[in-house]
């Protein structure tokens, strides 16, 4: 039992159910049984998500994490693959039984999760672009829950653009890390596809693009972050309480942003960006109760 839980990684799928919490409150400022379930759902594809990632990657698990589940031999392939198609069934299902919209964004994050976990996840930007979306839409199916996405949508395009530039960060982070030793034994002995963020040539393992086009990427998501969160506040839906935590939110992503361009340990940029994203649900939460 305890390896079932290891394989879909409870934590993670808390913290999608929290999103979904999130995204339902702010509307209702209360929670509601359609609510519960699309948490409920949640829980279940972020697990049937995290199992298929774990089917997918079993041969670099092998060498890097051999003590995973699968790799170590705990649970079996064809245990796991009936696992996440009994996730996802039930996800799905359940959100079917709350709303039209819910069932479209249940079976959309399905499709996301496992493109990703099958081809994304080493793919340039399009990777980023999975895990931004996925991210985002947790507070979007919160609100759909209840019926009413304004907000939450506002929301999650709020994450979506701090999480797609930190996911580049991180990119970055990972390239200025152990790319002597880990990508070269990835490269060298797993399979091909986890060349494709990087390309090796005599000076060691760069990025397949250049690094400026990376960071102008990520400044760009996180200066339209800005812009996106000041619309709750310029549209009238939040008052002053938004607006004060907002201020601070909006300085730490552009003091993000302005240290990625001067290529500072990029580490910090990442939890820089991370603390943002706090602020900003923080200010979303305020400006609601108060």
């Amino acid at each position: 039992m305890s390896s079932l839980f290891e394989i879909i990684r409870p934590l993670n799928c808390a913290m999608s159910s929290v999103g979904v919490l999130i995204g339902g409150f702010l509307v209702l400022e209360t929670v509601s049984f359609p609510l519960l379930m699309a948490i409920v759902a949640a829980f279940l594809i972020t697990g049937a998500g995290n199992s298929i990632n774990d089917l997918f990657d079993v041969e670099s698990d092998r060498i890097n994490r051999p003590r995973r589940p699968i790799p170590s031999g705990r649970v079996s392939k064809n245990y796991a693959i009936l696992l996440t198609l009994v996730l996802f069934g039930t996800g799905i299902l359940i959100s079917a039984s709350i709303n039209w919209l819910c069932f479209i964004l249940a079976v959309s994050n399905s499709l996301v999760l496992v493109l990703y976990s099958f081809n994304l996840q080493n793919k340039i930007l399009l990777g980023n672009m999975a895990i931004a979306y996925l991210v985002g839409s947790t507070f979007l199916f919160g609100g759909a829950s209840v019926n009413n996405i304004t907000l939450p949508l506002i929301l999650t395009l709020l994450a979506g653009m701090a999480t797609f530039s930190r996911e580049i960060v991180k990119d970055l982070e990972d390239l200025e890390g152990d790319r002597r030793f880990f990508m070269k034994r990835i490269v060298s002995r797993v399979k091909e596809s986890f060349a494709e963020r990087f390309r090796v040539s005599r000076g060691g393992i760069k990025l397949r693009y250049k690094t400026v086009y990376a960071v102008m990427i990520a400044c760009f998501s996180l200066w339209m972050a800005v812009v996106v969160s000041s619309l709750p506040y310029v549209w009238g839906i939040l008052g002053l309480s938004y607006f004060v935590i907002l201020v601070p939110t909006d300085a730490v992503f552009i003091l993000a942003s302005f240290l990625l361009i001067r290529r500072r340990k990029y580490g910090s940029v990442s939890k820089l960006i991370k603390t943002g994203m706090l602020l900003g649900l923080l200010a979303f939460l305020v400006g609601i109760v108060i």
